[in-house]
C-alpha cells in the first residue's frame, strides 16, 4: 500500500529567466533557509515567499487528500505532473503519462 498521491520535491533554482544556477542537493525541509536569498551567479532572488508559500499548500494540499484518500495498492495506476514556478506565484502545471 502507498499514499494516492506522492511528490518529490527538491533542489532550487535562480528565478532569473538568463541565469542557469541550479541545485538539486537542496531539500524540501530546508526551503525555508533558501527564502529570499540571492543567486550565488547573479544576485537574483532564489526562493520568493510567494513560490515557497505555493510550495506549502501543494505539500499541505496532498496530505489532507491522502488522509481522505486512505492507502492505495501499489499497483494502482500512476501519472506524474511537473510544476514550475518563476517567482511571481505563478504555477504552472504539466501532466505526463
Amino acid at each position: 500500500m502507498k499514499d494516492a498521491i506522492q511528490f518529490a520535491i527538491g533542489g532550487i533554482k535562480c528565478d532569473n529567466p538568463t541565469c542557469d544556477y541550479m541545485d538539486q542537493s537542496v531539500e524540501l525541509k530546508d526551503y525555508s533557509n533558501w527564502l529570499n536569498k540571492p543567486c550565488p551567479k547573479c544576485g537574483s532572488n532564489l526562493l520568493t515567499q510567494a513560490d515557497y508559500d505555493n510550495v506549502k499548500a501543494i505539500v499541505e494540499l496532498a496530505d489532507i487528500m491522502n488522509k481522505s484518500i486512505g492507502p492505495v495498492a501499489d499497483d494502482n495506476p500512476t501519472s506524474t505532473a511537473t510544476v514550475r514556478m518563476n517567482g511571481t506565484g505563478k504555477v504552472e502545471i504539466e501532466i505526463g503519462e
